[in-house]
């Protein structure tokens, strides 16, 4: 008996992915294969890039400058406490306040919060989690921000995260930028007589507060608001130098072609500065980077125009790759792949 065989259709031009990759790929159409990039993000953050590198043929190394978490100790009772005099104190606030020209409830604003602005999704996040623990839940929390006739701030995409809580984002700046929320604040002339409540980072660990938390205070005051600053989440270093000594060696030891730092929206020039500051710390101080980085040729890259500019203060070098989209990580990946291709072709 003959074998009878299936005739096989010659397939026409491979598939492509979401990314316009072929799994089928082969070293001539991934420049990056094989190149070991330091990823600096923080666990929260640095999943989907390296997920994005390792499907263009990149190692990611993940060496976190920074660990985002919860309060602890003293620092996270104390929010607590706020939140609770918050809870009671705010009921007694009329809903109908804001916008109104009478002086008794032009003085009333300044007993009272107007606003909360949000400039982060870790904000967001950590004010609604200890909301939650003083109030009884996740939504009695809301609902009580529904109620209390506080008027929600928040930048960009940080908005979708209370609106899906149900809650409404009152003020959404065109321009997603801590200081483009107080200039929008002034054009609907919610800013002068406000007092405005600003969940931000306590940056502990010996790392240094970047100016952004401090400038947005200063230019909230000086519209004619009243800032109140709440230390609602923690920013320390990501991890010890102990338990990143192999990615360090390799650094030194010319093992390491690229490091990137991304951030996840435009008050990130902040957080990317964060980001270096701890990754000088665990890669042995600024003397000892900035030696590697130029004895190796490692390549510098950041997500954004912001980011670059917060990473290179820090690390007095500059950072020549730079993703022109920066709407998602594709873009950071699709700047590393034009310069390590153009250096291929160069011979180098």
């Amino acid at each position: 008996m003959h074998a009878q065989f299936r005739q096989v259709r010659c397939p026409g031009p491979r598939r492509s992915y979401n990314d316009g990759r072929s799994p089928l790929a082969g070293a001539d159409e991934l420049p990056l294969l094989s190149k070991r990039i330091i990823v600096t993000a923080p666990r929260q953050y640095s999943q989907k890039l390296c997920a994005k590198l390792i499907n263009a043929g990149a190692r990611p190394l993940v060496v976190p400058g920074v660990a985002i978490t919860e309060l602890q100790g003293a620092e996270l009772e104390q929010m607590r406490s706020y939140l609770r005099v918050l809870l009671s104190e705010q009921q007694q606030r009329p809903s109908n306040d804001i916008g109104s020209s009478s002086q008794q409830q032009h003085q009333h604003q300044h007993q009272h919060l107007t606003h909360i602005a949000f400039t982060s999704k870790n904000g967001i996040f950590a004010f609604i989690d200890q909301l939650a623990a003083v109030a009884g839940g996740v939504e009695a929390a809301c609902e009580w921000l529904r109620r209390s006739g506080l008027r929600l701030c928040a930048l960009g995409a940080d908005g979708e995260v209370l609106s899906g809580l149900g809650l409404e984002v009152h003020v959404a700046p065109p321009e997603a930028s801590t200081l483009g929320l107080v200039r929008e604040l002034e054009r609907r002339g919610e800013a002068a007589g406000a007092r405005v409540l600003c969940p931000v980072p306590l940056v502990t660990g010996g790392l240094v507060e970047p100016p952004v938390v401090p400038r947005f205070l200063k230019a909230l005051q000086d519209a004619g608001a009243a800032p109140v600053r709440l230390d609602a989440y923690l920013t320390r270093l990501g991890c010890t130098p102990e338990e990143c000594g192999a990615e360090r060696a390799a650094l030194q030891s010319g093992h390491v072609h690229a490091v990137v730092f991304s951030s996840t929206a435009e008050v990130t020039a902040r957080d990317c500065q964060m980001h270096a500051q701890g990754l000088l710390q665990l890669m042995g101080g600024a003397e000892a980077f900035r030696g590697a980085v130029l004895q190796h040729g490692v390549t510098l890259a950041a997500h954004g125009p912001y980011t670059a500019a917060g990473a290179a203060a820090v690390l007095g070098l500059p950072v020549p790759v730079v993703s022109r989209n920066f709407s998602t990580f594709d873009g950071v990946v699709a700047a590393l792949e034009a310069h390590f291709a153009g250096a291929a072709g160069a011979g180098r």
